[in-house]
This record gives structure tokens, C-alpha cells and sequence, in this order.
């Protein structure tokens, strides 16, 4: 792909508008990041959201709207348009609730989240690609919605190692109960799959599949079809965001019982209420999403009730933590 070609924006159709692909290594993907920006946010919000509770009733209604949560979490699709951000959100037509929103700079960390993620999982796959040539590649995405951590880290594994991707089937395999996001993903494939796209000449197949997390033996018989294949199970903004402690337990369990050896589980997960931003924890309750403060020991209390372990953790700010486990 030459420079002219990497300045694109491809774009896909969601509910017949134009949706840009959302890629990381774009440079208006990039400019919508400033972390120190993000990092002073985060230090003024706590006083910010003192301040909204100050204000009359009617004024704190119309900012829980303007906040776009539905059922008590952001969908899959919503979540999508804060990740493309101000720059590739501009050629699409939003009410005014998210034009308001995508410009805000506390959805910088869905950003931020998104992009270190997508890098970890390139680092953790890049090494097993190069040492099973003959391998099959399999992403399970747990509440995955538009899979856009699944598709970055191919992106990002196409620009630094195209030849690992070569030759070899690839599968991106939703788990999630809404259809929006996932049938946004598989439009999104099938684009960029297409001559002078970047997955051009790849064998990769996106498959959703309806999934309810509190019910995961699903998710054992999806990893006993790809036996031998490389595996990695992720979930950003999901499982370990909104699941409950069994739920948590179970589906770390069903992935371990058919998945190789050397499969991988990746996600994000918010601090524990002692040391989340005292700012994100008043937002959140505010407007009222239903989140799970679980913190990096909350998780280490979990994994001792399954036979996965904690390989690495990253933390982004003080509200999100990255990390992967692997089977020991």
C-alpha cells in the first residue's frame, strides 16, 4: 500500500450511512489522540462532576441524555463512534447528542484502550505466527461488537509482518448478543478484502455467533472446531467490564478446556473503587451506567478459580487496565 493509498478512508455501510473502517494507524486516527490532554481531564473531572451535581434536575437530565447510554452501557455501534473520534467521524450525519459527544476529550481513553490493546495482541501473536508457519489463526471476541480490536491487531500484524498472514485461514468469530456491530464487522472484512484494500488476497472470515456470556458452553465447542489453531479470546469493554464474577470464572473456564496450549486471553478492565478516578466512578454512577469497578486484584482473586494465570497488565491512566492471561 503506498502513502497516497494509506491517507484513504475506506468506508462501510451501517443502516445505509457511510461509516469510515475505523483503522489505528491512520493519521486522523493518531491526531485525535493527545495524552496529555487526556491525562489533565482526568485530573479536573473529579471537580467537574461536583459541579453537575450542583446543577438544577432539568439541566442534569438533559446531560444524562446528551451521555447516549442505552440500557445501562454504550452499544457496540455508539462505541464505535467515540473510538473514530472527531477527525473520522466527520463525514457522517449525527444528531446533535453525538457531535456533542465524539468531540468530548474523556472518550479519548476508549481510543487510547482500543490502540494499546490492538499493540499487545500483535506482540503476543507475532512470535507464534512466525513459529507455526502452518498454523491457523482463530480471534474469539466476547461482547465484541464491531470487532475493532480483532481487525487493528490484523492491521497491525499487515503493515509489520505481512508474510505471517499469508497462506493461512484467519477467523474473527463474534460472541455477543447484538447483531448492529458484529454485521458492521462483517461489512467491514468483506471491504477491505477487496483489490487495493489491506486484507486483499487474505484468507480471512468473519463469523458471528449469538452469545449470551452467562451461558458460555458455546464458547467450548467454538474453540473445540479450530483444535490446532492459534487462539486468543479477547473481550475490551465487555466481559470484564460489565460480567459478574461467575461469569467471569465460567467463560475464562469453557476457553481453557479446548483452546492449545499456548492461547491467549486478553481484555480491559477498569480500577477498583479505592483507586479508579474519583471523577470516572462520579460520571459513571451519574449517568448511570452499570460498570464493574473489578481493579488488577480483583482479577488475580478470579483466575485462582480457573488454571489461567496473569502473564501482563498495563495500565491506562487511572481508569483502565490492560492485561493478558495464559495457561501456565
Amino acid at each position: 500500500m503506498n502513502a497516497a493509498q494509506g491517507q484513504r478512508i475506506p468506508y462501510a455501510v451501517f443502516e445505509n450511512i457511510q461509516f469510515p473502517i475505523l483503522d489505528i494507524t491512520h493519521p486522523l486516527f493518531n491526531a485525535s489522540i493527545d495524552e496529555q490532554a487526556y491525562h489533565l481531564n482526568c485530573l479536573k473531572s473529579a471537580q467537574s462532576i461536583e459541579s453537575l451535581k450542583k446543577m438544577p434536575s432539568f439541566i442534569r437530565n438533559i446531560f444524562v441524555k446528551m451521555s447516549n447510554v442505552d440500557n445501562s452501557y454504550l452499544s457496540g455501534m455508539r462505541t464505535l463512534l467515540y473510538k473514530l473520534g472527531p477527525n473520522l467521524s466527520q463525514g457522517i450525519k449525527l444528531g446533535f447528542r453525538d457531535k456533542w459527544a465524539v468531540k468530548q476529550t474523556s472518550f479519548m481513553g476508549l481510543r487510547i484502550r482500543l490502540r494499546d490493546l490492538c499493540r499487545h495482541q500483535s506482540k503476543i501473536l507475532v512470535p507464534l505466527l512466525k513459529q507455526f508457519p502452518d498454523r491457523n489463526l482463530c480471534f474469539f471476541n466476547i461482547a465484541g461488537g464491531a470487532a475493532t480490536d480483532s481487525i487493528n491487531t490484523l492491521i497491525l500484524i499487515q503493515e509489520s509482518n505481512p508474510e505471517l498472514l499469508k497462506g493461512r485461514k484467519i477467523e474473527i468469530r463474534i460472541l455477543d448478543i447484538d447483531t448492529y456491530g458484529p454485521n458492521f464487522a462483517k461489512q467491514c472484512i468483506e471491504v477491505l478484502k477487496q483489490p487495493g484494500e489491506r486484507f486483499h488476497g487474505l484468507g480471512i472470515t468473519l463469523i458471528t455467533i449469538h452469545y449470551d456470556w452467562s451461558e458460555p458452553g458455546a464458547l467450548q465447542k467454538e474453540c473445540l472446531k479450530r483444535s490446532g489453531w492459534i487462539q486468543i479470546c479477547s473481550s475490551e469493554g465487555g466481559l470484564f467490564e460489565y460480567g459478574s464474577d461467575s461469569d467471569i470464572v465460567e467463560n475464562l473456564n469453557h476457553f481453557f478446556i479446548n483452546s492449545p496450549a499456548d492461547a491467549r486471553v486478553t481484555g480491559s478492565l477498569i480500577f477498583d473503587r479505592a483507586h479508579v478516578n474519583s471523577g470516572y466512578l462520579g460520571f459513571t454512577e451519574f449517568i448511570g451506567v452499570q460498570i464493574r469497578y473489578l481493579g488488577l486484584e480483583g482479577l488475580q482473586q478470579i483466575l485462582t478459580q480457573t488454571s489461567w494465570v496473569l502473564e501482563e497488565s498495563h495500565d491506562i491512566d487511572t481508569i483502565y487496565t490492560l492485561f493478558s492471561l495464559k495457561k501456565v
